[in-house]
């Protein structure tokens, strides 16, 4: 009796990926993924052409995989509800996936990800992105480019991943983050005595 040989998917591929990126870095050569993956490297060029394209299909697999954790926002909720909602629900996916959390910093840091598949990202991330700039263009926001703003809250969100905040601590960093972002009438900057 022959045996049909054993079917690999796509997504097997990608969190062998994931974890060998996050274990030794993205300068692994695809062979290392592939064993990884319990597939030769043929097999992984079958459904990766390149190690760009890899990569590129788990930073979208990644930021889709964000974009299903923060869900979708109520446009009526005031502004700092769906900010929070946004925190809570990426920081909850983050714990969740620290893994995932960490290769998509190091694909950023790095410059790896090509262009289209950034774009890509972009528009699944969406939701987020456009509860900042309702933020921004509310004027809510303190008075500084929207982009150092969003570099600002990416390095805090970071920093609590990495510091692995409890529930507690979170809704804390989440307010300091607030506070330091927003607008405040000179009478609420004042401390009180």
């Amino acid at each position: 009796m022959m045996t049909r040989p054993m079917q690999h998917k796509p997504e097997e591929i990608l969190a062998a990926a994931l974890s060998v990126f996050f274990e030794h870095g993205i300068n692994v050569s695809t062979a290392r993924i592939a064993e990884a993956a319990g597939v030769s490297n043929g097999t992984l060029f079958n459904y990766f052409p390149t190690k760009q394209v890899l990569i590129d299909a788990l930073y979208v697999s990644i930021k889709t995989g964000i974009a299903t954790a923060t869900g979708e926002f109520d446009d009526a909720d005031p502004i700092e509800h769906r900010m929070r909602q946004v925190w809570d629900r990426w920081f909850l996916w983050a714990r969740q996936h620290r893994q995932a959390h960490a290769v998509v910093n190091l694909l950023h840091q790095a410059g790896l990800v090509s262009v289209e598949a950034q774009t890509v990202g972009r528009i699944a991330i969406a939701g987020p992105a456009r509860v900042l700039d309702e933020a921004n263009e509310s004027g809510v926001l303190v008075d500084l480019p929207l982009g150092y703003l969003a570099a600002l809250i990416q390095h805090h969100f970071d920093q609590a991943v990495a510091s692995e905040l409890d529930d507690h601590q979170a809704e804390i960093a989440f307010h300091v983050l607030w506070n330091g972002i927003t607008q405040r009438t000179s009478a609420s900057r004042s401390i009180s005595t």
